[in-house]
């Protein structure tokens, strides 16, 4: 009874559309004046003969199934890790060949730059302002490898780890050094040079810069 109800109504439908012809569309039928698909007094669209939704991919009354968005790709996140190494167990005054003790530190920090989610380290020697700017430059280089090899031969690859030399370029510590040493008086040349060293050393230093992948829980 149900079917019959559903089929005078398809039909009142279509005498609806003012005798107009109807043609298919996806295998729907669709009116040639609205242009849109007939449709009975129940919301069903009228099908044809045509109609393979399986073949074509469709939905109800021709649509096609919506498209999912692609979720955009996720930009790696990355965070810039800095560790300050002075000299005082780096290295001697004037000297690029590390000390016994600077060997509890390395290790400790190469065993983390070792980790894969490290991408890329660079290790930057630099000096005070003693000596002239070209000596302190290749001093800085000597330095800025000698920790660079290290860290190498403590397991961080080789690929990912570089080593420059800023020189005297980013002493912080001249000036006051120098006014505090002026400051001494009457004293041996040789006591006024060793409490200008002592003064300068923070500026006598290697620094490790490492860029690291960080990792998102989902």
């Amino acid at each position: 009874m149900i079917k019959q109800v559903k089929a005078s109504a398809m039909i009142a439908a279509l005498l609806l559309s003012a005798g107009a012809l109807a043609e298919g569309v996806h295998g729907y039928t669709v009116s040639s004046q609205s242009g849109e698909v007939v449709r009975n007094n129940f919301g069903e669209c009228w099908e044809n003969t045509n109609l393979n939704k399986a073949a074509a991919g469709l939905v109800e009354c021709g649509d096609r199934a919506p498209e999912v968005a692609a979720k955009p790709a996720q930009r790696p996140t990355y965070r810039q890790d800095r560790h300050s190494f002075g000299s005082n167990f780096l290295f001697g005054f004037d000297k690029d060949m590390l000390r016994p003790e600077a060997s509890a530190v390395l290790n400790e920090l190469a065993q983390r730059l070792a980790s894969a989610d490290v991408e890329s380290v660079r290790v930057i020697g630099h000096t005070d302002f003693m000596g002239s700017e070209k000596y302190n430059q290749a001093l800085s280089e000597r330095r800025a490898s000698a920790v660079a090899n290290y860290l190498v031969q403590r397991g961080v690859p080789a690929s990912k780890i570089s080593a420059v030399g800023a020189g005297e370029s980013q002493a912080q510590k001249t000036a006051e050094c120098q006014a505090q040493v002026a400051k001494l008086g009457r004293v041996s040349a040789a006591k006024k040079r060793s409490a200008l060293i002592a003064c300068i050393e923070p500026d006598r230093r290697v620094d490790v810069e490492s860029q690291v992948l960080v990792t998102t829980k989902r």
